[in-house]
C-alpha cells in the first residue's frame, strides 16, 4: 500500500467515524426532546394563560373541563377541603408563584397527587378521588 492510498484509507475512515457521530448525536437529541414532549403531555402540565378567575398567587379547581365554573381558590398552605359537587371530570390551574406545587389528598388525607410547579394546569382532570387540597 502506498503512503497516499494509506492516507486515503485514514481519511475515509476518519470520515465514517466522523459522520456516525453525527448522526447518533443528532438521533440520541431527537428521542431525548421526543422524551420530554411525552412527558409533559402526560403530566398535565401544558400551560396556557391563566383563566382570568384564577388570580396570581391561587390554585384555582374547576367543576367542569377546559377552566369553566370555578369551584375554588385556595391561595393558604394548609390542607383544605373542596366543595361538595366535585364528583368527576373538572380541571385546575396553578396559578401560584413559579415552581410551588399543589397537592392533593383522599377522604383520609392520603397525598393522591402533587402538581407540577406552577404555572402548571390540567384542562380534563378528575375531582372524584379528591377531598382536599393543600395550595403549597
Amino acid at each position: 500500500m502506498t503512503r497516499a492510498s494509506f492516507t486515503r484509507t485514514r481519511l475515509r475512515r476518519t470520515a465514517v467515524a466522523a459522520g456516525a457521530f453525527i448522526a447518533l448525536t443528532t438521533a440520541v437529541g431527537a428521542t431525548q426532546a421526543s422524551a420530554h414532549s411525552a412527558a409533559q403531555k402526560q403530566s398535565g402540565s401544558r400551560v396556557t394563560a391563566a383563566p382570568s378567575d384564577c388570580p396570581k398567587y391561587y390554585f384555582c379547581g374547576y367543576k367542569d373541563a377546559n377552566f369553566k365554573r370555578l369551584a375554588f381558590k385556595f391561595k393558604d398552605c394548609y390542607m383544605q377541603e373542596i366543595p361538595d359537587g366535585l364528583n368527576s371530570g373538572g380541571s385546575w390551574y396553578n396559578n401560584q408563584s413559579a415552581g410551588t406545587k399543589a397537592k392533593m389528598f383522599n377522604e383520609r388525607k392520603q397525598l393522591i397527587f402533587t402538581t407540577p410547579g406552577a404555572p402548571s394546569s390540567d384542562p380534563s382532570g378528575n375531582w372524584h378521588p379528591v377531598w382536599y387540597v393543600d395550595a403549597c
